[in-house]
């Protein structure tokens, strides 16, 4: 009950920012370029020298509409206007890496259609396909269109209030292409030139169509901020001109709106329940709502979330969620990356290979190199956090062998950073110290003071482990010439071997023996697994409280913590060892600092690259002890 009422507050808060639509409603908009206009114009503006305007287009009529081709630099769409039901019908198909905003109230694809009868007088209308964002309380504004107006006289769009004079439906559940339908009252629409009752039948038109990543201004002469600006750069037809479609027999209107309002009492349904933290109400809520909608962004988005948080009754539900909600959303850098860590994180390294090459074929980073380079690195940091070194590797040499990723300064800082990371994952310390001193010396005009800070803070660590690689180096040609005993450790991941340091620390190793020949581990797991950090095991209770019911002295001695690392965990006695171990899997600072504060019983010296796949959970099968002294291993043990 504790885990699920602080995963509705986690949840709660998670929603603060989406669920207050305040900023939304004063007219901020993130991202939007009319109120960008208005809350910063260009100085200057009206002065400049107008530039020569294109003919507008002229568009392919069709049986099912009047045709325009739009141009996106990297993809391709159209738009099609035809008369339904007494209304302008406008259809877009749209192919571009497409982005459903982040969940946080920035936007994503949206469409702005602008229409006018004289040219100097007209409307925004503003359609976002599918977005994430939950509504305010009070809901005093649709999260899926909008309106304002716009003239010759006036600077800047003033925002609507009034009932829309448009609905839309829209899927866009595809990689790189989706559709969307607007259907206009052209008899709500009143504007100089038309009315309820004398309705024009000669309309300008204009479009601003695509998202962050991909936009355009169609057609390319008009000015998108004002269109009063460019009346003749605009679109021209005439209503009673355009095809007529067969009759649809609901009224998109009432459907559509309805189909708004339904959601909208969804959410406010969900962050009610989450406010009296009744966790069970609101993920029904949720599950019914994303089961309901299946291509609403919100309700996948919420499931995904709220599973994420512990509501949901297991890992594998979580990737459910997860995976429908990338797979709807596909344009959301971010929500892959998350994706991508959670499978790695599972031990589900060849699904998550699958899907960051199919990121990379894809629209969203083909032809598109500023993309492409940032989602390979962080891809690669998550490889090396959990051990894909191979895989991380890779992506750093294409980034190399792609030279014009690396002319930005912020992203060659970043891919320094990473290289350094590898390095250190790896345990190649004196390989990180001469990246980052390369950096201070190549890159010290670019660095941030954060940046500098970091670099310096890291090389502190890793001279120092360099220094103390040196000195095991020395030890381990000492061990060379003993008899030390082994742990041979078949885990489900495959066989891990352990040299004990005998002489370091010989009561120890006796314990450990002592474990291994009673079959105290066999079938045990290992119950705690931090990236780039340690795997530890061998707790008869599977969750870190457990013992074999006595002791150890503590034999903390010269040995030091490196990648590799065999050491005992304990409790904040420093004489609490027992029978739960852990393998280092980094050279990184938390490792290296564990250096004479934990008892280092031995290192591995086969199978690695197992300890770097080993997930919480994974069984231990069987640990032996083998290559042992002769004399028997009889711990000397202290009460529990």
């Amino acid at each position: 009950m504790k885990k699920q009422i602080a995963a509705a507050v986690l949840l709660l808060v998670a929603l603060g920012t989406v669920a207050s639509f305040g900023a939304y409603q004063a007219g901020v908009f993130d991202n939007d370029p009319v109120q960008a206009q208005a809350a910063d114009p260009k100085p200057g503006a009206d002065k400049e020298e107008k530039k020569e305007e294109a003919a507008p287009p002229k568009g392919e009529k069709t049986d099912d509409g009047l045709e325009y081709k739009i141009p996106f630099e990297r993809g391709e769409g159209s738009v099609k206007f035809a008369r339904q039901n007494e209304m302008l019908r406008v259809d877009y198909d749209v192919r571009l890496p497409y982005s459903a905003g982040d969940g946080q109230g920035a936007r994503g694809s949206s469409i702005d259609l602008m229409l006018s009868v004289d040219g100097i007088h007209g409307r925004h209308l503003f359609f976002f396909p599918n977005p994430l964002w939950l509504p305010n309380p009070q809901n005093t504004l649709s999260a899926y269109r909008f309106e304002a107006s716009y003239s010759k006289d006036t600077d800047a769009p003033t925002r609507l209030d009034t009932d829309p004079t448009f609905v839309g439906d829209s899927n866009v559940t595809y990689w790189d292409h989706w559709t969307a339908t607007m259907w206009v009252d052209l008899r709500l629409m009143i504007i100089p030139g038309n009315t309820p009752t004398s309705l024009a039948d000669s309309w300008y038109a204009g479009l601003v169509v695509g998202n962050q990543a991909a936009t355009v201004v169609f057609p390319s002469g008009m000015d998108m901020y004002n269109p009063a600006k460019t009346p003749d750069s605009m679109m021209n037809f005439k209503f009673s001109e355009l095809p007529e479609l067969e009759e649809i027999d609901d009224s998109p209107f009432d459907t559509f709106t309805e189909q708004e309002d339904a959601m909208h009492e969804a959410q406010r349904t969900i962050i009610a329940k989450l406010r009296v933290r009744d966790t069970k109400g609101a993920w029904g809520e949720i599950k019914s709502s994303a089961e309901k909608w299946p291509s609403a962004l919100w309700g996948l988005y919420l499931r995904w979330l709220a599973s994420a948080q512990g509501l949901a009754e297991s890992q594998d539900d979580v990737l459910k969620f997860e995976k429908e909600y990338v797979n709807a959303g596909l344009g959301q850098s971010s929500a892959h990356i998350q994706y991508l860590f959670d499978l790695l994180a599972d031990g589900n390294t060849e699904g998550a290979k699958k899907h960051a090459d199919s990121i990379f074929k894809s629209g969203l980073c083909t032809g598109r190199a500023e993309t492409d380079g940032y989602m390979r690195l962080q891809w690669a940091q998550r490889c090396t956090m959990w051990g894909e070194v191979a895989e991380a590797q890779a992506q750093q040499d294409y980034i190399t062998e792609h030279k014009e990723l690396l002319e930005d300064n912020n992203f060659r800082i970043d891919f320094n950073f990473q290289r350094a990371s590898l390095a250190i994952r790896k345990g190649e310390s004196a390989e990180a110290v001469k990246i980052y001193e390369a950096m201070l010396k190549d890159e010290r005009k670019v660095l941030d003071a954060k940046q500098f800070n970091q670099i310096q803070h890291a090389l502190q660590f890793q001279r120092q482990a360099v220094e103390q690689w040196e000195e095991e180096q020395k030890f381990q040609k000492e061990d060379a010439d003993k008899t030390n005993p082994r742990l041979v450790i078949e885990t489900a991941k495959g066989k891990i071997v352990v040299e004990l340091f005998e002489d370091d620390a010989p009561n120890t190793t006796a314990a450990l023996v002592k474990l291994a020949k009673d079959e105290f581990w066999d079938g045990l797991n290992f119950h705690r697994v931090e990236p780039n950090f340690v795997a530890q095991g061998g707790d008869p209770n599977g969750d870190g409280s457990g013992s074999p019911g006595w002791r150890l002295k503590s034999e903390i001695s010269r040995r030091n913590h490196f990648r590799g690392t065999f050491a005992m965990a304990r409790s904040q006695d420093p004489n609490s060892q027992g029978c739960q171990f852990y393998v280092c899997l980094s050279n990184n600072e938390s490792v290296l600092s564990l250096s004479g504060k934990y008892v280092v019983a031995g290192r591995v010296i086969e199978g690695m690259d197992v300890a770097d796949q080993l997930r919480v959970g994974d069984k231990i099968k069987t640990i032996r002890a083998e290559n042992l002294r002769d004399h028997e291993y009889t711990p000397e043990t202290l009460p529990e």
